[in-house]
């Protein structure tokens, strides 16, 4: 009789907290909150490519990206968006250590921003204006290569820890890189169309791939923003300008929540409490 008691007990027990059980295991996960990290490009004693404005004051990248990537964590974290900078003050940082940060942190996209420089056999190539956003892929035309060229000369200012690495790491880091390989293209294109609008230059000069290291090192969805033409005067003003900053951060920040969001739709990492 006590054993059968027992019994009753917990069947009644079983059946008060089944609907409870069920409506938890109903319940759909809290979904994990997105991070972010931007890589300001360059550093320290690489200042990266320099130009003038119109008023002929010296301008270089370093100082951009950082200023551009500053107020892009500003308007990210504004919109609920976790993020954690490569760097914030003027230091140099080895390019596969910038993808490690990301790796480590485990975050769910790397944006790296960067201010392209004309080449100087171009004709008149002082009037070379406009933005192009890049994937990790093969170069498709000898300028993608220059661009990743310039951007991959960084490691030089490093001094002792100027060698390239492991080159079976460099290798893992390519093919673990190429699994990312559409959502990273998707990731250039939904950068690329948010700049569109606002851009003084209205010279879209389109989604591209190249070998860039920094993108090698980073083992999510990537991307590599050449925000404008230093070596152009009318838009080295505007992109040392507070107002052409922020509307640069705010335009990147709002490409980067719309992709997002596709991108938890699609089965990705999606924005909400961590």
């Amino acid at each position: 009789m006590i054993l059968e008691a027992l019994l009753f007990s917990l069947q009644v027990a079983d059946s008060v907290s089944a609907p409870r059980r069920a409506e938890r295991d109903a319940a759909p996960a809290r979904p994990a909150r997105a991070l972010v990290v931007v890589d300001a490009g360059h550093g320290g004693p690489d200042r990266g490519m320099s130009g003038t404005t119109s008023a002929r004051r010296k301008i270089f990248e370093a100082d951009i990206t950082l200023a551009v990537a500053m107020k892009l964590r500003a308007a990210l974290s504004a919109r609920g968006i976790d993020v954690l900078m490569t760097r914030t003050t003027d230091t140099l940082i080895a390019l596969r250590d910038r993808g490690k940060i990301a790796n480590d942190a485990q975050a769910t996209l790397f944006l790296s921003i960067h201010v392209n420089a004309a080449n100087p056999r171009w004709r008149n190539p002082r009037t070379a204006r406009g933005f192009e956003t890049y994937f990790l892929s093969d170069a498709k035309t000898e300028d993608d290569r220059r661009v990743a060229e310039m951007e991959n000369d960084a490691d030089r200012f490093l001094a002792q820890d100027s060698e390239p690495g492991d080159p079976l790491a460099l290798v893992l880091g390519d093919m673990l890189q190429n699994a990312y390989l559409r959502e990273s293209s998707e990731l250039a294109s939904a950068v690329q169309t948010g700049m569109k609008p606002m851009h003084p230059s209205g010279n879209d000069r389109g989604v591209k791939q190249a070998g860039f290291a920094v993108l090698i090192a980073a083992h999510m969805p990537a991307a590599l923003v050449e925000i404008g033409f230093g070596t152009n005067p009318s838009e080295a003003t505007w992109l040392s300008s507070a107002n052409g900053q922020q509307a640069l951060a705010d335009a990147i920040a709002r490409s980067a929540e719309k992709y997002l969001a596709d991108y938890a739709r699609r089965g990705g990492a999606a924005i909400g409490g961590r």
